[in-house]
């Protein structure tokens, strides 16, 4: 932690200062040279030596008032042991230091690259300041903001805006999502008798499914309440009629959002807007986008304002989102208090920014963690400072921060416009899909985006157009292979290990598909995220996932770089220059091939090197 910080310096470095100081030094030497003795010469310069070393050396420090924009270290807290006329016993006491800034990139790598962070404060406490100034630090990160609030200024960041009342998504491509949005944003109270957050998410799901837009999924509702007579379900369907009009909305859009943008929820003055609409609508995109964190949105930093709004349902996607995120990509959880974020959601981020806190539920939360804490959040925070209740080791000291005169850049807002391509789902994703029947040689094609084995393309189906994934299984079983075989599609091999509620299983020789003639092929990404998935589980957790085509080895660590290897190239020359300067780095190079059958050329071409497959990297010792 201790290289996360430093002080504000001018340019002018330590050598600089030295020499300047010997430099007087010398000048007063020769000057006192004919006026007094040498010994008293000598002791004179000294003291100029160092009166000029100590002057300059502080002036090279930038004047606290001077800085702006920067999260500063100003205080530490540590338990001392006293013994004087007040009694003896351990005393927590507030040292200021002098302010060090923060380096935010640093700081994160401290927790295990850990990129989850969560910031709690009251209003006006400076929660949506550092927030700002979190997402403008990390600029490397695209980033997905979710904006409650029309007070907050998340669309004058310089991201595109899209405002939901003019984009409502068509939720009906997932009715899963559908089913567990739902129920985050209209959770099942202890007064509700009968009802079961069970009984009501089934029928949303099934509804759903048999729903093309929300008139269909009203008029399936109303006749399954005329009809149905067992009480508990009648219950369940009333439940979801008295909530329906909330959500429900006459135009709705079929879209993919864009790598950036910040949703707006609240942009609508027209009419008022009750918070269970924004709730549902959020969480519908978070499972849609936690689908899509390990292909096309690695490397993207999730800002979700008010986030208690989601968490405190139980449902919510966002704790499964912080537990599988890895070091694909990044989250930001901001919340007024930190008991609306306790549970997996709170436990996910490493890093829990908080300003000062009351109320019990509160402090007895932050109790929990460490008394040390609680006296520090409870007592010793003033207006605008924090610290992390996720630092290592409070019970030696904790660091107490600010964002010093925070300077946030703002841009004019840019709407971004969603074309309707509604028309386009109507004809060939309702019509072939659920009334006339699949297109499945089509559909699989067009889920290839991503590759994967028959049991993944299932499960995209089941995604797609509803029902179980194992009922696809069976449909589709042979048709992969004739796609293989026209020439349409290409499949490999591939031997990898998944890994189940901490439990590594070996897969061999699963036929994995993925479309033709990409650079990167599709085979060569899920490959990179079975490395990535591997070695995190190996604790290896300081590794980076290269972009392609900049002529880097695919993951590298400190101590290693992977080239992650098809075998679909004939070209294997590119390892040899790059592991050449790798070796000079202190760097192993490690190939990963997918199977044994293509692991021979590149034996032959780098015996120096080591290549394995996937399973061969588990086991390993690396």
């Amino acid at each position: 932690m201790p290289n996360s910080f430093n002080r504000p310096r001018k340019k002018h470095g330590r050598l600089t200062v030295f020499l300047m100081a010997m430099l007087f030094a010398i000048l007063s030497f020769f000057l006192l040279y004919h006026l007094i003795p040498l010994i008293a010469n000598s002791i004179v310069i000294l003291w100029v030596f160092s009166i000029s070393l100590a002057v300059m050396w502080r002036v090279q420090f930038v004047n606290p008032r001077k800085i702006q924009n920067e999260i500063l270290a100003i205080a530490s807290v540590k338990l001392i042991w006293h013994e004087d006329e007040t009694g003896k016993g351990w005393q927590k006491d507030r040292d200021e230091i002098y302010e060090q800034k923060m380096n935010v990139e640093d700081y994160l790598k401290t927790k295990g690259n850990n990129r989850i962070i969560a910031v709690m404060g009251a209003s006006r406490s400076g929660k949506s300041q550092l927030v700002y100034h979190l997402i403008q630090s990390l600029p490397k990160q695209k980033k997905i903001i979710f904006q409650f609030k029309a007070t907050d200024e998340y669309t004058k960041l310089g991201y595109p805006v899209l405002y939901m009342h003019k984009a409502v998504p068509d939720v009906f491509v997932s009715p899963e999502a559908v089913a567990r949005a739902f129920l985050t944003a209209f959770p099942i109270s202890t007064s509700m008798q009968g009802i079961t957050a069970s009984t009501v998410r089934g029928q949303v799901k099934q509804i759903a499914e048999k729903s093309h837009n929300w008139k269909e999924f009203k008029d399936i509702l109303d006749e399954m309440l005329e009809s149905e007579k067992e009480n508990i379900t009648k219950g369940a369907l009333k439940f979801i009629q008295n909530n329906l009009p909330i959500i429900y909305r006459e135009n709705i859009l079929n879209y993919e959002l864009p790598e950036e943008c910040v949703i707006d929820f609240e942009g609508d003055d027209t009419h008022e807007t009750d918070m269970q609409y924004f709730v549902f609508y959020s969480e519908f995109l978070l499972n849609q986008l936690s689908k899509e964190i390990w292909n096309k949105r690695q490397n993207t930093m999730f800002v979700i304002d008010e986030a208690h709004l989601l968490t405190k349902s139980g449902f919510s996607i966002i704790p499964e989102m912080g537990a599988t995120i890895g070091a694909k990509g990044s989250m930001i959880l901001a919340s007024q208090r930190i008991a609306d974020l306790q549970g997996q959601a709170l436990d996910n981020c490493k890093t829990q920014f908080t300003f000062k806190q009351t109320g019990k539920e509160n402090l007895d939360e932050v109790r929990a963690i460490s008394d040390l804490y609680h006296e520090v959040v409870g007592q010793m925070l003033s207006t605008y400072e924090f610290c992390d209740i996720g630092q290592d080791r409070p019970d030696q000291k904790i660091l107490i921060f600010t964002l010093r005169n925070p300077k946030i850049k703002f841009y004019p807002v840019k709407e971004l416009v969603i074309q309707n391509s509604q028309s386009e789902r109507s004809d060939s994703e309702v019509n072939n899909g659920k009334k006339k029947g699949i297109d499945y040689a089509e559909t699989i094609k067009e889920l290839l985006s991503q590759a994967g084995n028959i049991q993944d393309i299932s499960k995209r189906l089941a995604d797609k157009y509803g029902g179980k994934g194992e009922d696809y299984r069976l449909k589709i079983k042979d048709i992969p292979k004739k796609l293989v075989k026209l020439d349409e599609i290409n499949m490999e091999q591939v031997d990898y290990v998944k890994f189940h509620e901490q439990q590594a299983y070996v897969v061999n020789n699963s036929n994995i598909y993925f479309r033709k003639n990409e650079i990167p092929s599709g085979l060569h990404t899920l490959i990179v995220n079975f490395t990535a998935d591997v070695i995190s589980h190996k604790g290896i957790t300081d590794f980076k996932i290269q972009p392609s085509g900049i002529g880097t080895a695919d993951i590298e660590t400190d101590k290693v770089a992977y080239e992650i290897e098809t075998g679909l190239k004939n070209d294997i020359n590119d390892i040899e220059k790059r592991q050449e300067l790798y070796r000079k780095q202190g760097k192993e190079t490690i190939i990963i091939v997918p199977n044994e059958a293509s692991k021979k050329k590149y034996v032959e071409k780098y015996p120096a090197l080591r290549v394995l497959t996937l399973v061969e990297l588990w086991r390993e010792k690396l």
